[in-house]
């Protein structure tokens, strides 16, 4: 249960565009909603391998992956829950999906998520929905639904992405016309017109309160636990976390990662 959004078009104004290759730029939003049960998440933090590339993530305190990273090279990778509906029977020996996340985030170009997304290599993990954000030019989205991948390299056209276990269809359904109503978007890239807009819409409820189908969200079994902002530039990547519902929670300290002086993430 999730809402993400993202835009390059603020960045792209002070900065080299992406068609112009660039080091470009975009901000993101990603709500994420759990179970009231869920143990407590891990704020963000950056993580600094020792034979890898440098990253800020949140930690799932349960099964310890992630479900959204940003690495110094300004690639995001985030996740949502897939529809298992075309699963068939269940198993017990899943691997954590969060996992994957944590892994791609070493990610120095996008190329080398598409090679990490066959079947084969797939199979451990339940269905999923993985956007990866680069910062100079347009996601790519993979739905991985327990035994096909689709890949979407012009990701901007499935703004907003969204999950829930709860009415999946309506609840897509519900926030996706929010977002029409409420978000100038390019014509030609899709994307917002103006930042401002993305953060209003993910932290929206209705004047009586969130309910199942806001952006920032509460019914009795589950809420909105988190909301993750990154902001990414030619020389700095930005982490804000805000560690309960938008709407009514204030953000935590940033957390800051210099961005590498690497070439294109193609």
């Amino acid at each position: 249960m999730c809402t993400l959004t993202w835009t390059h078009r603020a960045t792209h104004r002070a900065t080299h565009s992406a068609a112009a290759g660039g080091p470009g730029g975009y901000r993101l939003w990603f709500n994420r909603d759990e179970r009231r049960t869920r143990s407590a998440e891990v704020p963000p933090r950056v993580t600094r391998p020792s034979h890898g590339v440098a990253y800020i993530a949140p930690e799932d305190s349960e099964a310890g992956g992630t479900w959204i990273a940003v690495n110094a090279f300004g690639i995001t990778v985030a996740l949502l829950n897939g529809d298992r509906s075309s699963l068939g029977a269940d198993r017990e020996d899943w691997t954590s999906r969060g996992h994957l996340v944590r892994e791609l985030a070493q990610a120095r170009r996008v190329s080398e998520v598409w090679r990490r997304m066959a079947p084969k290599q797939l199979r451990v993990f339940r269905p999923l929905v993985l956007a990866v954000i680069p910062p100079d030019q347009p996601a790519l989205i993979a739905r991985w639904d327990g035994r096909d991948v689709t890949l979407d390299p012009r990701g901007h056209r499935q703004l907003p992405l969204t999950s829930s276990s709860y009415e999946q269809s309506e609840v897509q359904t519900r926030r996706r016309s929010l977002y029409a109503e409420q978000v100038r978007v390019d014509s030609t890239t899709g994307e917002a017109l103006d930042p401002t807009e993305l953060a209003s819409f993910q932290r929206w409820t209705p004047k009586t309160g969130p309910d199942a189908f806001s952006p920032s969200m509460s019914r009795p079994d589950a809420t909105t636990r988190s909301q993750c902002q990154i902001e990414v530039t030619p020389d700095n990547v930005l982490f804000r976390y805000t560690p309960g519902p938008p709407h009514c929670t204030p953000q935590d300290p940033p957390v800051q990662l210099a961005r590498s002086s690497g070439s294109r993430t193609l």
